[in-house]
């Protein structure tokens, strides 16, 4: 007789390769679906761009703009490098300069324009570090220490921005400054109780098989101050390419990491439509949109766009050396 379908015994290989799979594949469609959300909210609020006035507003861009854009997003790119330093000093690990500013800048070039910087930008740090002499797990922490403390320093510039500028930021969202307030000292004030935790307690705390010591005072105000400095920086690119702005650069700042956090949080790479979407939006009903549009245009292209092509480039000339490197003592034996 034909077995019924509650007789039929499990196919464990099935339900094996589910339990490997699934949780990739819902990432994956939360990401389109992420995706396809962002570019839609883009497409309606790019409805009202003229292509012709944003043409022009791109040609208007003077050539002090752009080298001013240039210097900000170096200067941007130099901050981040001490993520690095901190990370590789935090795990009380050695390597050159060149190393170092190689694998922050090439893997940070490459994280923001790809999306998922941890992985991404992971990836490249783990050829450039592994290349150095560093281990699989001290890879790991640098690369989960740089994470961790980009996170926690951009809610937390942001969150005290908000706190500054909560009138201005809600007039520009439509949101009641209040709950903006509320929610970013709520942040505030669960940073201040898990630091104080963390400087008291010394002792590293377990995840697993993963140990997480406590940074001390002075790594943790490192951290906030590069913060500080990478998301000023990051934001007056954007700043100075707008000819003119309805808010002072404070409030400007906190919308740019407000918009910047939602992109990271979604994923998509360098936030493509989310950010854009949340700058249109605030600043697009009191400067031409086309104007704001062209910004972040030229915004993406000297930001993202540069640094990935400068990054690819150097990637190659490391993979070339290290290649000819490598062929050079083997060939002598010959």
């Amino acid at each position: 007789m034909r077995k019924s379908f509650r007789e039929r015994p499990v196919d464990l290989v099935d339900v094996r390769f589910v339990r490997q799979h699934w949780r990739p594949l819902l990432t994956t469609l939360v990401l389109f679906t992420l995706g396809g959300i962002a570019l839609l909210a883009l497409w309606r609020a790019a409805a009202d761009i003229s292509f012709d006035a944003l043409v022009a507003a791109l040609g208007s861009l003077r050539l002090t703009t752009l080298i001013s854009a240039l210097a900000a997003t170096l200067l941007s790119y130099a901050v981040l490098v001490g993520y690095d330093f901190l990370a590789l000093r935090y795990g009380g690990i050695r390597l050159p300069l060149l190393t170092i500013l190689l694998a922050s800048f090439c893997g940070y070039a490459i994280g923001n324009a790809v999306g998922l910087g941890t992985f991404s930008g992971g990836a490249v740090r783990y050829r450039l570090y592994s290349a150095a002499g560093l281990s699989p797990a001290q890879i790991a922490r640098v690369v989960g220490f740089i994470s961790f403390a980009f996170g926690v320093g951009a809610f937390t510039i942001t969150s005290l921005c908000i706190e500054l500028r909560a009138q201005e930021i809600g007039r520009l969202l439509g949101a009641p400054p209040v709950i903006l307030q509320m929610i970013a000292g709520g942040y505030l004030a669960l940073l201040l109780g898990s630091l104080a935790y963390w400087l008291i307690r010394r002792s590293p705390i377990r995840l697993g098989a993963l140990e997480i010591k406590a940074p001390s005072a002075n790594m943790v105000f490192a951290q906030l101050a590069l913060v500080t400095a990478d998301i000023l920086a990051a934001s007056a690119v954007l700043w100075v390419l707008l000819p003119t702005s309805p808010v002072d650069f404070l409030t400007f700042t906190a919308l740019y990491a407000s918009a910047l956090i939602l992109g990271v949080l979604t994923h998509i790479p360098g936030g493509l439509g989310v950010f854009e979407v949340v700058i249109l939006y605030a600043l697009g009903r009191s400067t031409p949109v086309s104007t704001v549009a062209a910004a972040l245009l030229a915004y993406r292209a000297i930001y993202f766009l540069l640094p990935l092509l400068l990054s690819i480039l150097l990637l190659v000339g490391f993979e070339v050396r290290r290649s000819l490197t490598v062929a050079g003592p083997h060939q002598q034996g010959h």
